[in-house]
């Protein structure tokens, strides 16, 4: 109990808590608040969950997270050593401190433009939909476009991973603090968290500037077709024809659908290709490195 009345003084003490969607984004921030010299006045919260995929229905309830975490481990196998390892980043526990945030501090938000960053915005501000005092929110994708951080390559990165280290710092230097959200841009977030827990697909994906509910079957063809193209450059480059490399594989789908999903996903659909008789496999099929695909032969 010590403990725990320790880290509630700790964050009595915080003038600004970050919210963030990876344990890497929050990393990141991390490490530059404190290259800033602004760490210590500044509490950085991860959650450690795919907001992109799986069920929302009832989400902010134990039953919904359980329905989640149960379809997450059937399809993931590291899913339950992550959530072992980061113990205080659970989704039960990361609700309880979001409510808990005292309501001196000031909360920023950071999303970039990808179904997961948004739908976990708007689960976020769901929780919070009682507490008065104004959030704040950090769209790196936004700054990094208007805020004359780009070049001129026309890059639009869509994800915080993407941004280069000097560019991040530029944007957490300047804008650490977030842009307050204005009360009708708030309740509307609120009321698409509604939209998306009861639409409760699983699979959401990032679409002219909107979440789209899908089949979790919805990148499938994207999948099967860059099993082919692979396929096919091996022939142009004399290469034996055979398997690709499902890490290949995942790569170009990563690259031509631009939407930010976890390679346990994109593995679990090869799985489900596979067994539908779609893509043929060999090697151990829960490692890119290790698992290899070519199409099923058309008779």
């Amino acid at each position: 109990m010590a403990k725990a009345h320790g880290v509630s003084n700790e964050r009595m003490n915080q003038e600004y808590v970050h919210i963030l969607f990876g344990m890497s984004d929050a990393g990141s921030l991390k490490v530059t608040l404190s290259a800033l010299g602004i760490r210590e006045t500044n509490q950085v919260l991860a959650f450690n969950e795919s907001f992109s995929i799986g069920p929302l229905s009832s989400l902010d309830t134990i039953t919904g997270m359980q329905n989640r975490q149960l379809w997450m481990m059937e399809r993931d196998e590291n899913y339950s050593l992550s959530q072992q390892h980061n113990q205080e980043n659970q989704l039960v526990r990361m609700v309880q401190t979001v409510k808990s945030i005292p309501h001196h501090a000031s909360i920023i938000i950071w999303v970039a433009d990808n179904a997961h960053d948004q739908t976990g915005l708007r689960f976020v501000l769901h929780v919070l939909r009682d507490r008065i005092q104004p959030v704040h929110i950090v769209n790196v994708t936004e700054l990094y476009q208007s805020a004359g951080i780009h070049g001129s390559d026309g890059f639009v990165p869509f994800y915080s991973g993407a941004i280069d280290r000097e560019s991040y710092l530029l944007i957490v230097k300047k804008y650490s603090q977030g842009v307050p959200l204005a009360s009708d841009q708030r309740r509307g977030y609120e009321s698409d968290w509604l939209r998306l827990a009861e639409e409760n697909q699983m699979l959401r994906l990032w679409k002219d500037g909107a979440i789209i509910s899908c089949d979790e079957s919805a990148l499938d063809e994207i999948i099967l077709r860059s099993v082919i193209e692979l396929e096919l450059e091996q022939e142009r480059n004399q290469v034996r024809k055979g398997y690709v490399s499902a890490g290949s594989v995942f790569i170009r789908v990563f690259e031509v659908s631009r939407q930010f999903l976890g390679t346990s996903f994109i593995l679990s659909r090869m799985r489900a290709l596979v067994n539908q008789g779609v893509l043929v496999s060999r090697g151990y099929s829960g490692d890119l490195n290790q698992f290899l695909l070519r199409r099923a032969q058309v008779d």
